[in-house]
C-alpha cells in the first residue's frame, strides 16, 4: 500500500500547488527533473500549510528549495504566535525510508548558518529574505524544525542522535527549538481525512457533566488531560479561533502548568481553570444513559476560544510524561452555536479572554514598606512612580513604573544572575516579595532618588542600543536585541555610579558617557562570542547564566585594550 498512499499524497500536491511552485530554475531541464522539483517543493509548501494554518499560495511563496539553498527547503515566520519554520523535505516515489544523515546534517549545518545570519551561504530565494529572516530571528518565541517526507520508515538512529544532539545546545537553558516529523503515515492520514478546510469532528468523554439549556445550550464537565493532548496533537493549529489561536510556548505561567502536571497531576483540576470551546451543535450519544457520571457527546465544528495555553501545556506536558498526564482532568464547557444569536461567537471569545487575572506582577503591592516608601518619596520631588498592576504612566518624562524599575535594578545589581533572570523571565524576580531575588533588589538601602536615576540611565542604554541594532548588519543586529539585558549590565559595571543617592548630583555628565560605553560593550561582547560561543543561538545565550560569566570573564579581560567598532564577524 506504500507506493497507492504515496501517488494519492502526490495528486493531492499537485491539486493544491498547480501553477503556485517557482520551477524557473528548471526550465530546459528534463520532465523528470521538473517533476521531481515541484514534488519536493509542493511537499515543503504542504508542511508549511498544514503547521502553519497558510492557504497554498502563501505556503507556495515560504519556498527556498534550489542550488545552495543550505538544507533548508522551506521558510515561513508566523508573525501572531511568533513561530519559524524551518522545513526540510525529501520525496521519495517508492515510499520508502526516510531522510539520510547526509541530508539532515546539511540541514543542521544550514539552520545554523540561518541562526547565525550567514546569508553569504545561501541561495537568493534566502537572502532576498534577510530582513525578513532577521526580524523573525529577533522576535520569534520558538522555532519548529520540520522534516517532512514520503518514506514509511522512522528517522534512523544515526539521524535521531544528531538531531537530539542538536536541540539539546539550542535549547539550553530553555526550549526554544522543536523538532516536528511528518513521514509518509502522517501525511497520507492528512490528506486521507480531508481536515484541510474542513471543521473538526469528535467525540468526548465527559465526567461529572452537567448541561445548560437556557437560553443556549450547553454542556460542560471533565475531561481527560491526555484526550486534550490528543486534539492538540491531531488539529492544532486550528483548533484555536484566529484571534486566540497562538500558544505561547514556555512562559512563566504554561511552565507551571507543565510542571502541575508532571509533578502533581491529581490536583491539576484545582489550580486551572479550564477550557471554552464552540460547536456548531454539540449531542449527547446514548452510552452512559442517564447517569451523570458518565457521557460521550459528538462535537461538532468545534474551535477552542478560551484555554489555549492550557491545551498547549497539557500537550507539552504530554509529550514528556503521557502516563503523568494520563493521571490529570480539566474542566471544559461545549457551548453548541445551534440556537445563537449572529456574532453570538465573538462576544464568547472575547469576553472569555478579557478576565482580569491575578500574576506575579499583582503581589508586588503587598511590599508596602519599600514600593509604598519609593512612591511617597517621588511624589515629594514631583516624579511619578506607580508600581500596582491597572495604573499607568501620566507622562514618562517625570515617571516610571515597576516594570522598569525592576529591570533596570537588576541589571545594575552586581549578582550576574539578575540581569539573566530579567531576560529570561522576570517575574521570577519578584514571584515572592518575601524573599531574594527580589529582597535583594528592594529593600531599604535602594533609595527612590537612585532608582528614579537608575531608571533614566537604563533608558538612555536601551535607546543607544536600538542605535547600535540600525547601524550594524548580519547576526550582529540581533546582540542588542537578544542581548539587551546583558550589555546594559556591562554599561552599568563600566560607568561611574557613585553618588546617585544624591539628589543634587546632576546626571548629564553620566549620561553623556552611555554612547561610548554602550558602542564598547557591543563590540567587546560580540568579540567575547566570537571567541567562546560562536555558534551559539543568541535568544537563548543571554538566559544561560554560565555562558553569560564565561563572556563577561572575557569582557574584564581586554576591555580596555579593545578597539570600538569590532566587527561580528563569525567564522
Amino acid at each position: 500500500m506504500s507506493i497507492i498512499h504515496v501517488r494519492q499524497i502526490e495528486a493531492k500536491l499537485k491539486s493544491l500547488f498547480a501553477n503556485l511552485i517557482d520551477l524557473a530554475d528548471y526550465i530546459g531541464k528534463s520532465q523528470e527533473e521538473q517533476e521531481s522539483a515541484f514534488l519536493t517543493r509542493s511537499l515543503a509548501a504542504f508542511s508549511i500549510l498544514v503547521a502553519a494554518d497558510l492557504n497554498p499560495d502563501q505556503a507556495a511563496l515560504c519556498v527556498t528549495d534550489g542550488y545552495h539553498d543550505s538544507g533548508i527547503d522551506a521558510i515561513h515566520f508566523d508573525g501572531r504566535e511568533k513561530v519559524l519554520y524551518l522545513v526540510q523535505t525529501k520525496w521519495k516515489n517508492d515510499g520508502t525510508g526516510s531522510i539520510d544523515q547526509g541530508d539532515s546534517l546539511k540541514f543542521i549545518n544550514g539552520v545554523k548558518a540561518l541562526i547565525n545570519a550567514k546569508f553569504d551561504r545561501f541561495n537568493d530565494k534566502i537572502k532576498n529574505r534577510s530582513t525578513e529572516i532577521l526580524d523573525a530571528l529577533n522576535n520569534a518565541n520558538r522555532i519548529v524544525l520540520l522534516l517532512a517526507y514520503t518514506g514509511q520508515a522512522n528517522l534512523g538512529r544515526d539521524v535521531q542522535r544528531d538531531l537530539d544532539e542538536f536541540l539539546k545546545d539550542m535549547n539550553d537553558p530553555s526550549e526554544v527549538v522543536e523538532l516536528r516529523v511528518l513521514r509518509q503515515g502522517n501525511l497520507h492520514g492528512i490528506v486521507a481525512s480531508g481536515t484541510l478546510g474542513a471543521p473538526i469532528n469528535f467525540d468526548v468523554i465527559l465526567k461529572d457533566w452537567g448541561q445548560v439549556r437556557e437560553p443556549y445550550s450547553a454542556y460542560y464537565g471533565l475531561v481527560s488531560a491526555t484526550e486534550v493532548a490528543n486534539w492538540w496533537n491531531n488539529h492544532y493549529p486550528k483548533l484555536f479561533m484566529p484571534n486566540i489561536r497562538s500558544f505561547l510556548g514556555e512562559t512563566e505561567i504554561n511552565q507551571s502548568i507543565v510542571e502541575t502536571l508532571l509533578s502533581e497531576p491529581e490536583r491539576f483540576w484545582y489550580f486551572n481553570n479550564g477550557i471554552t470551546a464552540l460547536c456548531g451543535k454539540i449531542r449527547k450519544k446514548p452510552l452512559g444513559g442517564n447517569s451523570h457520571e458518565t457521557g460521550v457527546f459528538e462535537c461538532f465544528d468545534v474551535s477552542i476560544v478560551n484555554g489555549a495555553q492550557t491545551v498547549g501545556a497539557i500537550a507539552t506536558a504530554n509529550a514528556k510524561s503521557p502516563d503523568q498526564v494520563a493521571k490529570a482532568s480539566v474542566t471544559i464547557r461545549f457551548i453548541s452555536l445551534e440556537d445563537c444569536p449572529e456574532n453570538f461567537s465573538i462576544r464568547v471569545t472575547r469576553t472569555t479572554n478579557t478576565q482580569n487575572r491575578i500574576d506575579s506582577r499583582d503581589f508586588v503591592s503587598l511590599d508596602t514598606d519599600n514600593q509604598e516608601r519609593i512612591r511617597t518619596e517621588l511624589q515629594l520631588e514631583g516624579i511619578e512612580y506607580v508600581y500596582k498592576a491597572g495604573y499607568s504612566v501620566r507622562d514618562p518624562k517625570i515617571g516610571f513604573d515597576f516594570s522598569e524599575a525592576i529591570v533596570a535594578v537588576a541589571c545594575a545589581h552586581p549578582e550576574l544572575a539578575y540581569a539573566v533572570q530579567a531576560k529570561n523571565k522576570v517575574s521570577l524576580l519578584y514571584e515572592d516579595v518575601s524573599k531574594a531575588p527580589y529582597k535583594a533588589l528592594f529593600n531599604l538601602s535602594l533609595s527612590s532618588i537612585r532608582l528614579w536615576k537608575l531608571v533614566q540611565i537604563h533608558r538612555a542604554i536601551e535607546e543607544h542600543l536600538q542605535n547600535e541594532r540600525r547601524k550594524r548588519q548580519g547576526r550582529e543586529t540581533m546582540l542588542p536585541v537578544h542581548g539587551n539585558r546583558f550589555l546594559a549590565r556591562q554599561v552599568f559595571r563600566y560607568i561611574p555610579l557613585g553618588n546617585l543617592d544624591d539628589p543634587k548630583k546632576d546626571l548629564q555628565d553620566l549620561l553623556g558617557l552611555i554612547p561610548e560605553t554602550t558602542e564598547r560593550a557591543v563590540d567587546v561582547t560580540a568579540r567575547a562570542i566570537n571567541e567562546k560561543y560562536p555558534d551559539s543561538y543568541l535568544a537563548n545565550l543571554f538566559k544561560n547564566t554560565k555562558k553569560c560569566k564565561d563572556i563577561e570573564d572575557l569582557i574584564d579581560s581586554y576591555w580596555s585594550s579593545t578597539p570600538t567598532s569590532v566587527k561580528f564577524d563569525l567564522p
